[in-house]
Order: structure tokens, then C-alpha cells, then sequence
């Protein structure tokens, strides 16, 4: 049905056969651009496959898409969707959601990695076209198969002929202002508005387009057509857009998925969903399968912070990220009001901080002052809370990075302190009881899925913390001794894998993100 659909339409402006033929005398008509193997992989096999596929939109970015620099936005033959996920899943893509359910119908994400780079690839696949207002693409363009029978190949990539997109480019830039939050959103960078109608006038026949459209979409006349191409075309005919856009908008009215209550309803939901992303600094993606809690772990001056940091940068780009710190985790209700006593028993009681406890005659006598076991107590109250949360947020698809993480060793660094020899030298019934309770904290904590052990030689650790402005550094003794402590840690988590930090930054970046990658 689809091609004597297509036939009868595209017969208006051109033969099927002759506009193929002109696309494949222009497809070598610039050179190649290589972009990210990923993307190229995965094209190949759209190919090899025989997948009905074009690059859709926004093609005056195509050399960014293929670097990765934009989502690469495919329309997908409904018919061959198995074939295409079969494609995504051979190269290493994974499939992701909307974590607040502001997804459209028929629109999937998936991500890849780029090994070389250690960079994520955002595919955008559209298995119809849902489009208009940005927000809510309330209309369906029932177009797709004569869609991808107006194709060209650009820089090695099935792209729609220049007519085709431009009527596309039209109809979305003129429904984007038929509503406030649309029309700011529109007219927010109308520079790079301008740019793509120009990059699409040269390339494109203006008469063809016209008649493309009328065959495409018979409510929209040759003469609104020329309207909207002049007033897209004027960088300051806001209020010519916007009355052209609500004709176009009703002359489409029986292409709406959504009526016009549910629209703006819609729109305002998703609207403060965005929003509240934004202001938390998130994304709103997060994988199908699920996320997973990363604990770095590592002695003083491994680079854990620089590490997390990097992660969160590189993979909140895309997806969820949440980043969390179990060595110091925060206060809730019950822990707020002691923890104010904090930086004043510092002072009072200095050979009760935690460092004090950490060097090797303190450790051997076992013996722990009231106040020191209370703290301890507390803190592993605090973190089981944070860790808890932790996999809440990991379970509904986050990637949670911890900086440092408790293991099921006691001694051991961020873990239960209190062993059985400390309990039978304890002679207070008090401190007893709270050991007591800080050892059962400890016990069913959540697992990390993956725990990247950061490693660098003591004499490269010594250097860091020299050149760091935290408080109570530099302190060799200190650096020297968590560095013993931390070396002897056992693995722990599902996976555990060992990375050298003393390597350049970006080649340890690059294995980390790799190394979660892999986890997911």
C-alpha cells in the first residue's frame, strides 16, 4: 500500500526512479566525514540489513551528529524495528527511558559508547513522526513511508532529499509558535534557525518543495507555504510566525494526537519536569535495565573526587547520575542536632578524631572512648540511610557514583569499627550497647555492582595531597598510613576493577568510564 501510495504522490513532482538517480549523482558530491566509529558501526549495519532508515532532521548538523556533538535522529521503518534493535543491541547500544515519563509514542532512546573516545552516542529513533511544538509534538505526520522514498545520501548517510526537509523544517518551525512556552523556546537562538532555512534554500527546489507539500499535506497551499518560508526567513516576524502557525495548526487539526486542553496540560507538566531536572542538574534518561551503584575506593590522594567528578560530566551528559559520598555521608533527623557538637569536640578532645584511631598503636589497643564510639554510631546510622537511598536510586535506573564505600570487613576504612576484641575490652555497658547497634548497621548494606579500586604509588599519593588546599593537608604521616590501610582493603561488590590513577588523566578517565559502561 505504502508505494502505490508513494508512486501517486511523488509523481507530482518527480519519478520515484529519477529522484534516486539525481541522489545518487550527489552523493559523492562532498567528501565523507568520518564521525565516531560507534555511529558509523551501527550505520553499516542499518545497511547490511537493509533497514529503511534516514537521518531526518537538523542534516545542516550532520557532521556533529556523526561526532557525537548532537543525537543522531533516525526515522525507522516501522516494519523493520526488529532488524534495527537487533543492529543497536550488536553494537553495544542500550535502550533507555524517561525517568519522569515525558517520552513520546513511537520514540525511542538508545546510547553507545565510543571506545576509542570513551564518549556516549545519543540515538534518537522516530518509528513515526510525532513533531511540531518541541515539548509535546502533539501532531502524528503520517508521512514515513514516502518519507523514505525522498532520500539522498549526505557524508556517507541516508539523509531526505532538500525539498523534502524543508517542508518538514516549516511545518515544525511554524507550529513551534502556537503557544507561549514554544514560541520563547523558538526564538531563544534564531540565529540557528536562519542558518538551516538558508543551508536548506540553496540546496532545495523551491517550486518542487511547494508541490512535495501540496501532495504531502493538501490543506497546505502553495501560497501559505511561500508565507511561512518568507517569515521564517525574517529573523523578526515573530508575530507573522505566530498568526502563520495557528493556520497551520488548524489547517492540521485532524493530524493532533492530543486535543488542545491536553496539549497545554502537557506542555506545562513537562515544562516543570525540565525544570526541575535542570535545577537539580540531571538528566532525565536512565537505562531499561536498570542503574548501578559505583563505589570508588582508593587510598587519601588516589583521585576519587577527580575520578566521580569526571564520571558525573561524562555520563550525566545523557543519563541519570546521582553522586554520593559514603565516607561522608550527611546528616539526617536524629544525627542533625549532635553533629553541631562536632567541630567543638574537635577542638575540646583532639585525641578523639577518627584520624587519631587510624594509626597502628590504636588500633592495637582496641580501647575507644565514649565519645568516639557515640560518633562512630551515628555515622554508620547516616550511611546506611544515604546507602539505602542509594539503591533506591540505582534500582529505578541511576547511576550512583560513591566516593568511598563501606565493605563487610571490620577495620577496614568507611566499615564497622567495633570487632569482638573491642567489645571484650569495653568495660561500659553504654558504649557495649552502641557497638552493638554499629555493627548491626553495617550488616545487609547494599551491594555495589561495580567497585573500581583506584591505586597509585604512595610517593604519587604524597605529592597530590601536598598540592591540595583541603583542610589538614598536607600531612605525609596521615597520607603514608591510609595508604597502608587502603592497599590491604579487600575487593568487594559484584565486579571489581583496578585502575592505575597515576596514568594520565584523560587515559584514566577513558578506563573508568569504560569500566561502568561495561557494568551496565
Amino acid at each position: 500500500m505504502r508505494h502505490e501510495k508513494g508512486s501517486a504522490d511523488v509523481n507530482l513532482i518527480a519519478p520515484s526512479n529519477q529522484i534516486r538517480e539525481d541522489a545518487s549523482l550527489r552523493r559523492d558530491a562532498r567528501p565523507v566525514v568520518s564521525g565516531k566509529p560507534a555511529i558509523r558501526n551501527l550505520l553499516r549495519a542499518l545497511e547490511q540489513k537493509h533497514v529503511r532508515y534516514c537521518h531526518w532532521k537538523s542534516n545542516i548538523r550532520l557532521e556533529e551528529a556523526l561526532a557525537a556533538a548532537e543525537d543522531v535522529d533516525l526515522l525507522v521503518e516501522q516494519r523493520d524495528a526488529g532488524l534495527f534493535y537487533a543492529a543497536l543491541l550488536e553494537n553495544g547500544f542500550k535502550l533507555t527511558r524517561s525517568r519522569s515519563g515525558i517520552g513520546h509514542p513511537g520514540v525511542i532512546h538508545a546510547l553507545g559508547l565510543d571506545e576509542a573516545s570513551a564518549e556516549l552516542v545519543h540515538v534518537h529513533a522516530y518509528f513515526q513522526i510525532v513533531s511540531g511544538d518541541s515539548l509535546v509534538k502533539s501532531y502524528r505526520l503520517q508521512i514515513e513511508p514516502l518519507l523514505l522514498e525522498q532520500t539522498r545520501y549526505l557524508h556517507g548517510v541516508s539523509v531526505p532529499t532538500p525539498e523534502a526537509e524543508l517542508v518538514l523544517f516549516l511545518l515544525r518551525i511554524a507550529l513551534k509558535h502556537t503557544a507561549p512556552i514554544e514560541i520563547v523556546m523558538a526564538n531563544r537562538d534564531y540565529r540557528n534557525v536562519s542558518m538551516e532555512l538558508g543551508w536548506l534554500r540553496e540546496a532545495a527546489a523551491t517550486e518542487r518543495a511547494e508541490a512535495l507539500c501540496m501532495a504531502w499535506f493538501p490543506a497546505i497551499d502553495p501560497l501559505l507555504f511561500r508565507q511561512l518560508l518568507d517569515a521564517v526567513a525574517i529573523k523578526h516576524a515573530v508575530l507573522r510566525r505566530i498568526l502563520l502557525g495557528w493556520r497551520v495548526a488548524w489547517r492540521l487539526r485532524g493530524l493532533r494526537r492530543l486535543g488542545p486542553i491536553a496539549g497545554a496540560i502537557s506542555r506545562i507538566r513537562r515544562a516543570l519536569s525540565l525544570l526541575a531536572n535542570r535545577s537539580r542538574h540531571r538528566c532525565d534518561l536512565v537505562l531499561e535495565t536498570g542503574g548501578v551503584i559505583v563505589a570508588l575506593a582508593g587510598p587519601k590522594a588516589s583521585g576519587k573526587s577527580t575520578i566521580g567528578r569526571a564520571l558525573e560530566a561524562r555520563l550525566g551528559l545523557h543519563l541519570d547520575v546521582v553522586r554520593i559520598h559514603a565516607g561522608k555521608p550527611p546528616a539526617t533527623a536524629l544525627t542533625l542536632l549532635p553533629r553541631l557538637f562536632v567541630p567543638a569536640a574537635r577542638r575540646l578532645f583532639s585525641n578523639e578524631r577518627a584520624g587519631e584511631y587510624e594509626k597502628p598503636e590504636r588500633r592495637r589497643e582496641k580501647r575507644y572512648s565514649l565519645i568516639y564510639v557515640l560518633r562512630m554510631t551515628l555515622v554508620a546510622y547516616d550511611r546506611r540511610n544515604l546507602l539505602r537511598r542509594a539503591l533506591r536510586a540505582a534500582t529505578a535506573g541511576s547511576i550512583v557514583i560513591s566516593d568511598r564505600y563501606p565493605t563487610g570487613s571490620v577495620g577496614t576504612i568507611d566499615s564497622g569499627c567495633f570487632d569482638d576484641a573491642a567489645l571484650a575490652n569495653c568495660t561500659s555497658s553504654i558504649s557495649r550497647w552502641l557497638m552493638n547497634r554499629e555493627r548491626m548497621l553495617y550488616r545487609g548494606l547494599p551491594v555495589p555492582s561495580l567497585h573500581l579500586c583506584l591505586e597509585a604509588p604512595v610517593e604519587t599519593t604524597i605529592e597530590r595531597d601536598a598540592r591540595r588546599s583541603k583542610r589538614g593537608s598536607p600531612d605525609e604521616a596521615a597520607v603514608r598510613r591510609r595508604w597502608e590501610l587502603e592497599s590491604r582493603r579487600e575487593s568487594f561488590g559484584m565486579r571489581t576493577v583496578r585502575i592505575d590513577t597515576s596514568q594520565p588523566l584523560d587515559e584514566t578517565v577513558r578506563t573508568a568510564v569504560r569500566a561502568v559502561w561495561s557494568a551496565l
